[in-house]
This record gives structure tokens, sequence and C-alpha cells, in this order.
């Protein structure tokens, strides 16, 4: 984004600001979305996260990236908070489910918004190591140091959360 917009948002410009939400609510939200387990959470959760945006702005540096990698961070991050104040404790997740066959099947039958509600319905330690390694493209280290959990913690959910995905994937395509 321009330097001279964002300084305008930092100066409390109403119609920079505007835009600024304008061009990356719908991005955010989706992003919300498939870290939260329902809607109203995604808004509260897109909510909190402008509000840090429009309250931190002065931080980002435009010499260590780009403004939409800065904020997709702090809405990860907020996203992150919304589950910790939640008390969800990794150790204490179901893993039991059945590992679906090798069948292969379609997503190309499944439209955004049934995927994410698929996603959505993954258990809450799944859906956040799968978001964040597979769409968000963080490390397991990073992972785990974000989740203050160990890397094999982090590996064991992304399999397991690929593995209930597939499942869940295939009985919604049958």
């Amino acid at each position: 984004m321009e330097t001279r917009f964002l300084e305008a948002c930092i100066l409390g410009n109403i119609s920079a600001q505007k835009a600024l939400y304008e061009k990356f609510k719908v991005p955010m939200y989706v992003l919300c979305q498939r870290y939260a387990s329902c809607s109203e959470d995604a808004k509260d959760t897109l909510q909190e996260g402008f509000v840090k945006v429009f309250r931190d702005l002065r931080q980002y540096n435009s010499k260590k990236g780009k403004f939409e990698h800065w904020i997709k961070k702090v809405f990860v991050n907020t996203c992150l908070e919304a589950i910790r104040r939640k008390k969800f404790d990794f150790e204490s997740l179901d893993t039991s489910f059945n590992i679906p066959s090798n069948n292969e099947c379609s997503l190309s039958a499944l439209g955004l918004q049934e995927l994410t509600k698929i996603i959505q319905n993954l258990p809450t330690g799944y859906r956040i190591v799968f978001n964040m390694y597979v769409i968000e493209g963080y490390s397991h280290a990073e992972i785990a140091e974000q989740l203050g959990v160990t890397e094999s913690t982090s590996k064991t959910q992304l399999m397991k959360a690929k593995l209930m995905l597939r499942q869940k994937l295939e009985k919604s395509l049958l």
C-alpha cells in the first residue's frame, strides 16, 4: 500500500481508514472464518483485528515487508488469541476418528463457502495447525513457538487434520 495512504490512516483520516477497511474486510473475514468455529466468532475476531490494525499501524515498517503480509499476521495472531481465551488445550483433543479410504475426491465440486465450513468444523487444534501450515505458510517450528507446543505436536495435529478433512470431504461429495 502507498505510504501516504497509510500515513493518512495513522493521522486519523476517516476516509483513508474506511478505504483500508473496505479493501481488507473480505480477505480478513475469510481468514477469520477459517480459524473460528462459527460466523459470530469470525465477525468478533474481524472487528478485534481491525481495532489492532488501526491501533498498531505505526508499527508497520514498509522496509520489512508488504503491508498485506503485516495485516495478515495481525489477524492470524488475533485469531490465535481468541482461541487461547477460550482455554483450548491441544493435549485434551479427542483424536479418535476413522481413517478414510484412499479414494480420491474432487474439490472442484465444492464451493469456497462449503470448504470453509468443513475446515471450521475440524477440531480446534487441527483447524489451527492446518490453517497456519497449509494456508498461511508457517513452518512447524513457527507454529510450535506461536502455540507453545512441540514441533512434533504440530506435525501430528496437521497429519490428523488432513486425514479428518479428507474424510469429511469424501462424505460431503458422496
